[in-house]
């Protein structure tokens, strides 16, 4: 693909998608940057749609996606999938030639919930730089703060996302606080019922629920206190099956 402007979809809520963006800006420097998510319809002609479906109105000339079972019945004139990668932004570097980035490795183990360090809840010190680049975007509520966010990790790196974005960090952060206080909670009630799985309905109209909800379920997750967890939200749902879990099949779950 050439120097010229490209215009690229990408999804806009989680550290894969923006480490995709960010990647794009380093090839393109000029790259027009959208963002969507699996919630809303997808329409309109790119260069390049990564980490999202590839639904019916989309035409794109390279479509790339690592996700289970996604939605294909858009155009797209070279399709790079492959449900086996880690990362949507590892398939996208190895197509532009760009597979030693060290963003990369962020999205890896952002998306697979490998992190090295547990969540911080405060702005402290020794974690690992991929929960900036998480907690960053799971407050960003605009496509120019998206942009943004890509523009900082493709020309400056890590180190000053924690500076330029400590208020987005310091609100994920204290949501995480206060999903903490309501995992304790969850976790008793199941240890108490002897319960192998938990079913979480949160409140209608409930601010951030999505990101809250999915503070729950991998906090859950990590404390090993429920084999299968659902957490229900307005206008979506956060799962999480263990793999010991055998009443449930999760490579079946769409």
């Amino acid at each position: 693909m050439s120097q010229r402007e490209i215009k690229v979809l990408t999804h806009g809520e989680d550290v894969d998608g923006v480490v995709c963006a960010a990647l794009i800006l380093k090839r393109f420097p000029n790259a027009t940057v959208e963002i969507g998510n699996y919630r809303g319809e997808l329409s309109g002609e790119y260069d390049i749609v990564v980490d999202l479906p590839l639904p019916k109105l989309i035409k794109t000339r390279v479509w790339i996606d690592h996700h289970r079972n996604p939605d294909q019945e858009g155009e797209s004139e070279e399709k790079i999938y492959n449900p086996d990668a880690k990362s949507a932004a590892s398939l996208l570097a190895s197509h532009l030639g760009m597979e030693g980035d060290k963003l990369v490795q962020i999205a890896d183990r952002a998306d697979s919930v490998s992190y090295l360090t547990e969540p911080p809840t405060g702005m402290v010190e020794g974690y690992d730089p991929a929960w900036d680049v998480n907690d960053a975007v799971k407050a960003i509520s605009t496509l120019e703060r998206f942009r943004e966010l890509a523009k900082t990790l493709a020309l400056e790196g890590l180190a000053p996302v924690r500076r330029k974005f400590e208020d987005e960090l310091s609100y994920t952060r204290n949501l995480r606080r206060k999903a903490g206080e309501a995992v304790q909670m969850i976790s008793k009630k199941v240890k108490e019922q002897k319960s192998d799985a938990a079913i979480i309905i949160m409140p209608p109209g409930e601010m951030n629920s999505s990101t809250v909800s999915g503070h729950i379920v991998f906090s859950l997750y990590r404390e090993r206190a429920a084999k299968a967890c659902a957490v229900f939200y307005e206008g979506g749902c956060w799962l999480n099956v263990r793999a010991d879990f055998d009443k449930i099949d999760a490579s079946e779950i769409m």
